[in-house]
Formats: C-alpha cells, sequence, structure tokens
C-alpha cells in the first residue's frame, strides 16, 4: 500500500436485481458512482434510488461516501450520512442495494 491508497472493493450482498448479487466492484483511485442512470459504476434499479444518488472516492486512508441530495438518502450501517469516511466491513444501503466495504489486506 503506497502513498496512503488502501486496497478495497464493494460486495452486493443483496439487490432487488438478482444479476447483481454477489458482485464485486473493486475500488480504484477513481469516483464511484450510485444510481439509476446507465452511466453509473453502481446502477441501482429501483425507483427509490435517485439518478445519481451518492458517490464514493478515494480519501486519506480509504474512502468517503458522499450522497449527491438524493431523495431518499444514503445510508452507511443504517443510518443516513450526507457524507462519512468508511471503515472495512461498512455495510452502505442505496434504495434497495446493499453493498459491503471491504478493505483487502
Amino acid at each position: 500500500m503506497s502513498g496512503g491508497r488502501v486496497n478495497a472493493s464493494l460486495h452486493v450482498i443483496h439487490s432487488a436485481d438478482a444479476e447483481a448479487h454477489g458482485l464485486v466492484y473493486p475500488l480504484d483511485e477513481g469516483e464511484t458512482t450510485f444510481g439509476r442512470e446507465v452511466d453509473n459504476t453502481v446502477v441501482v434499479t429501483s425507483d427509490q434510488a435517485s439518478r445519481r444518488h451518492a458517490r464514493l472516492f478515494p480519501s486519506p486512508g480509504g474512502h468517503t461516501l458522499q450522497d449527491l441530495g438524493s431523495t431518499n438518502g444514503t445510508f452507511v450501517n443504517s443510518k443516513a450520512i450526507q457524507e462519512q469516511k468508511l471503515r472495512h466491513g461498512d455495510v452502505i444501503r442505496v434504495a434497495s442495494t446493499v453493498l459491503k466495504y471491504v478493505i483487502e489486506d
């Protein structure tokens, strides 16, 4: 791990879209976006998700999740957040999609 970069990924643990269940999204040095529109990194197929719902971006020692003014909110460990630094094992919910933040060894 160099320069404070953390090797991490998002694991889909629940989704209304059966094909999305079990997907793993490796997190690189860029931004990861969540929402209904197909150009998002994580496409959330739910009317409860905003078109551009949330974003995840690298921050010192890990990643930070930010809600983008979504109608129904972004949740970390069942609490609504505006912006929060993630820790290993945190559970993220965007509409009906639930993901786990995993820091790889």
